[in-house]
């Protein structure tokens, strides 16, 4: 399955992210990332699995400040992608 992490400049803007989301019914989940995505080892980002165009779309409209986005479809090695 693919899932896709958004990056998030922190916990509170990941948050806020995955209600905005979920309102919009694309389930999503505020996650701590993965180490080896972030600098400086603590990030978090939003997690989904589907809509992800029209997820990403939806935060820039509303201004949600968003990082790189990530896509892993066997949950081990993530792959920068854009949307």
């Amino acid at each position: 399955m693919k899932t896709y992490l958004i990056m998030c400049r922190s916990v509170t803007s990941a948050q806020r992210a995955a209600r905005l989301l979920e309102n919009a019914l694309i389930r999503s989940a505020a996650v701590k990332a993965p180490k080896d995505l972030t600098r400086s080892g603590c990030g978090y980002a939003v997690r989904i699995h589907a809509d992800s165009e029209r997820a990403v779309k939806l935060l820039r409209s509303r201004e949600i400040s968003i990082g790189k986005i990530y896509l892993t479809e066997d949950g081990s090695e993530y792959r920068e992608v854009s949307l």
